[in-house]
């Protein structure tokens, strides 16, 4: 009787005990996924979660826009998004901070017209009460063909 119950304990416990919470690298991981999720289908409560109250974010021709700016835009349907993969996924932590990056590679449609394009990516994410969020972040575009000098003569 007392290994019956004994059992009963352990096929009750395991579910918790196999419940740990994921390391900080892929909780960054999955956080990752859920916001290109939430980019595609223009999911404001998600982006709304995932974006920290002084998130910046620095678009691929170099303007930047605060966290009101970024979610009104990322969250309106001017783009219907094909496709959004992420690859060449990096995360680093230290302590309550992050860095992540990666290559995004997106199709999608603005004005009736359709672009294809890669952007690398760098973000910084910070944990706090035990829940990351992003702060900032910032997209430049891969052109292949870029060969201009970093000096422009006069």
């Amino acid at each position: 009787m007392k290994i019956i119950g004994f059992v009963i304990v352990i096929l009750i416990a395991a579910p918790v005990v196999g419940a740990e919470p994921l390391p900080d690298e892929k909780q960054i991981l999955k956080l990752e996924d859920d916001w290109v999720r939430a980019l595609v289908t223009h999911d404001r409560d998600v982006l709304d979660r995932i974006v920290a109250p002084g998130f910046t974010f620095i678009e691929p021709d170099g303007t930047v826009k605060n966290r009101a700016e970024y979610l009104a835009d990322r969250s309106s349907n001017e783009a219907e998004t094909e496709s959004f993969k992420n690859s060449q996924l990096k995360v680093e932590v230290f302590g309550n901070s992050a860095l992540a990056s990666g290559l995004a590679t997106i199709v999608e449609r603005r004005d009736g017209k359709r672009y294809q394009f890669s952007l690398r990516w760098k973000e910084l994410w910070r944990q706090e009460s035990g829940r990351w969020q992003v702060l900032a972040s910032q997209a430049t575009p891969v052109n292949p063909n870029w060969d201009a000098p970093f000096a422009i003569k006069q």
